[in-house]
């Protein structure tokens, strides 16, 4: 429940800059503020893409998967970055950086929602069983 609060909260903020950057480029242009907000939204939505498609390879090893995809995000960060010129030749290894501020407090957070979620699956599936022992008896 938490963490479908927490992606709808999202959706809805950003569909919220989206319209507003939206009108705010139809009424005054495409100021520096309205092209960064979109270059960030095309980001967004080519790391979920990469996401996506990392998740169709599963790998074994819990840890090499989210290296690989840490790696491959902060890759195309870096790309990306150089191609919009958010980076010059001297602070390229910022990319990492920055995927790295994102990716372990939103890790973190999804770790803890999941806990809790396989908890309550715990909690109801002994309760489960405790009712079929009963019946049993």
């Amino acid at each position: 429940m938490l963490k479908e609060l927490i992606q709808k909260t999202f959706l809805l903020g950003a569909i919220l800059i989206i319209t507003v950057f939206s009108v705010s480029c139809l009424w005054a242009g495409a100021t520096q503020e309205i092209i960064l907000v979109f270059e960030l939204f095309l980001l967004a939505f080519f790391i979920v893409l990469i996401q996506l498609l990392l998740k169709t390879i599963v790998f074994r090893h819990f840890l090499l998967s989210i290296i690989a995809e840490y790696f491959s995000v902060s890759g195309f960060v870096l790309l990306y970055g150089c191609f919009v010129q958010w980076f010059e030749k001297s602070n390229w290894h910022m990319a990492f950086l920055y995927v790295a501020v994102v990716y372990l407090p939103a890790y973190f957070l999804d770790m803890a929602i999941v806990k809790r979620e396989i908890n309550y699956i715990n909690v109801k599936l002994e309760g489960r069983r405790k009712i079929e022992h009963t019946k049993k008896s």
